[in-house]
């Protein structure tokens, strides 16, 4: 070990405590791509992925997966590959969600029938490409991670990050279906929101149905993940993955089944004394209280 690389992995780990997170990163960035030591680049590029918001730093993100993936087969370590291909496809899942948001605004102009620039429809169709790749990459790396993870653990943080692609796609696909456009007062758009009535204003019934069938999906590969954490033993682990469940539903208007699992993952992390899960689950809470009113804009990188 270098002395003075490791002296910067702690130092960066003391700016991130004290809330100086952009000099953290910088330094992460810097160790996972020249530190001579092969552990602390693994390390640091661990500490990118866990630590970063991904809605600020996509690219920094996905480079360290890749990073991550390549030092954790040469040192060995089977476990941490798995883990970070589940990350990596969790990352790309939400970099297309931007990427299909923009590729919808190329195409609101009221009455909208085809591209009015080239330069849009040339956009538009790259974007679509870019798309299409993620996609292809994440269904690989998701079938690798699952394939690789030898342990119950693993495999639990690996259907972590898949449940979450799962719910990526969701909210993607709730945009590109997204097609009818009737005025409404806002107060309306809520309830029907609320009561999950706005599925049936805007969709058809074969896009309906995929969005059902969809967050089924990501319901289902949530629940995949607490199974494996329980068969490890894991039960810390395993109230964390039902905590990400009740988020993602939360956040998909179904706030009945959310609260049941909210109720679920705080007996867990009660009986574990855990206040970081404690106080996100009451986060959670009042933002299903208030009916997902007011609720930060992640994409905008607010917390």
């Amino acid at each position: 070990m270098v002395p003075n690389e490791e002296n910067s992995f702690t130092h960066a780990k003391h700016l991130w405590e004290a809330g100086d997170v952009d000099a953290a990163v910088q330094l992460y960035v810097d160790l996972s791509r020249h530190a001579r030591a092969p552990d602390l680049r693994l390390r640091s590029a661990l500490a990118i992925v866990e630590r970063v918001n991904p809605s600020r730093n996509a690219e920094i993100i996905l480079e360290a997966c890749s990073t991550g993936i390549e030092l954790a087969e040469s040192l060995g370590e089977p476990q941490t590959k798995a883990y970070l291909m589940g990350m990596r496809a969790k990352n790309l899942g939400i970099v297309n969600g931007f990427l299909s948001l923009a590729r919808k605004n190329l195409r609101l102009a009221p009455g909208w029938l085809g591209f009015s620039l080239e330069r849009d429809e040339n956009e538009f169709k790259s974007l679509t490409a870019q798309i299409h790749a993620n996609d292809e990459e994440i269904d690989h790396l998701v079938r690798s991670a699952q394939k690789e993870s030898t342990d119950q653990t693993t495999l639990g943080h690996v259907l972590l990050s898949v449940g979450n692609v799962c719910f990526q796609r969701y909210l993607t696909s709730k945009t590109d279906f997204h097609r009818k456009s009737i005025p409404l007062p806002s107060f309306v758009r809520k309830e029907l929101r609320n009561h999950i009535l706005d599925d049936y204003l805007w969709y058809n019934t074969t896009d309906r149905q995929a969005l059902h069938k969809q967050l089924r999906e990501c319901e289902m590969r949530y629940l995949e993940a607490v199974a494996a954490f329980r068969v490890a033993g894991d039960e810390l682990n395993e109230g964390y993955a039902v905590y990400a469940l009740a988020n993602d539903l939360r956040s998909a208007n179904r706030f009945r089944k959310a609260k049941r699992y909210l109720t679920r993952a705080e007996m867990i992390a009660n009986r574990h004394k855990d206040q970081r899960l404690l106080q996100s689950i009451t986060v959670v809470k009042g933002r299903i209280r208030r009916r997902n009113r007011n609720v930060p804009n992640y994409a905008a990188g607010e917390q």
